[in-house]
């Protein structure tokens, strides 16, 4: 019984607050149970831990959003410098493979023009690393690793390709110096008299093959080097008169004869298209002209088979 009531008072407390304004007025009173402040300063605690952990989680929370959107921004500044590099580089791959497509055809035009064989520099155009390379950008960025791997494809090609034009140069020099070599010139400004082969001798009216060219013209007309060489004979010989024979190399000798005056001596170096001699009508001959003739290995060949156009 006594507990109850120990109970039950407790449940009973209260306190009591009171307004005294000042000694006229009536006093203000007014009770509370005591379990109000209690419930009001939990609720405050507990408002208070809300607001904590959630200003905690707010910032959390932006910082990382904050966090995410940098980072995005740093990969958009990446992607775009990628694409950037990538853009150059095609660009640059397509620009380099047009120049050296007209690097061969340049090759081709000077190989034809000097007459040698015409071999492809690489294999074709579609094993050509940098039109791989550059085959490779159009179809996915992603195929090629990494910018200096397709630069070194770019390097390669291109001292591939200056080893080959280099070694294109040597050729066509050389070929040149035998274009320029090669008795292919008219000796003399004329007509041609008398062919290469088998005709009625002029002089002994019997057939006999005759083992050059005749081009007359009148005497003293200046008579040149059909190709560059070295003169090797330079003096009379019989039935040819006065005669100059040059060598050029490659197993060809050219020779003039019937000359009215030689103007070259032996060992002298002659180029195409030098004046050698005077035209004359020395030797077996029936008027003024020069008897042409080529050999090869020391046989003749007909020259107009040589002769340019």
């Amino acid at each position: 019984m006594e507990k109850f009531q120990h109970v039950n008072s407790t449940k009973k407390q209260k306190y009591t607050f009171m307004i005294i304004p000042n000694s006229t007025e009536k006093v203000i009173e007014f009770t509370i149970p005591t379990w109000v402040p209690k419930f009001l300063i939990t609720g405050i605690l507990i408002s208070l831990t809300v607001a904590v952990i959630s200003s905690s989680t707010l910032i959390t929370t932006k910082y990382q959003l904050k966090a995410a959107t940098d980072r995005v921004l740093v990969l958009e500044s990446e992607n775009q410098q990628q694409a950037n590099e990538i853009n150059h580089l095609t660009l640059r791959s397509i620009e380099i493979e047009e120049q050296l497509l007209g690097l061969n055809q340049l090759k081709d035009h000077v190989l034809d023009m000097v007459g040698l064989d015409s071999p492809l520099m690489a294999s074709s155009l579609e094993e050509n690393p940098l039109f791989m390379v550059s085959r490779s950008y159009q179809r996915s960025p992603s195929l090629i690793e990494d910018y200096e791997e397709a630069m070194v494809y770019l390097e390669i090609l291109i001292e591939k390709q200056k080893e080959n034009m280099s070694q294109l140069m040597e050729d066509v020099e050389k070929q040149l110096d035998y274009l320029d070599a090669l008795p292919n010139l008219v000796p003399a400004i004329g007509r041609i008299t008398s062919p290469f082969g088998y005709r009625i001798s002029p002089i002994s009216r019997r057939r006999e093959f005759h083992r050059g060219i005749d081009v007359a013209n009148k005497s003293n007309t200046d008579i040149v080097a059909a190709g560059s060489g070295v003169v090797t004979f330079s003096g009379y010989n019989g039935a040819y008169g006065r005669m100059i024979i040059l060598s050029h190399g490659n197993g060809y000798t050219s020779v003039y004869a019937h000359n009215r005056e030689n103007l070259v001596e032996v060992g002298q170096q002659v180029h195409k298209g030098d004046a050698i001699a005077k035209m004359g009508s020395t030797g077996r001959s029936t008027g003024p002209h020069v008897h042409f003739e080529v050999r090869l290995h020391g046989d003749p060949v007909d020259p107009q088979e040589l002769l340019e156009d």
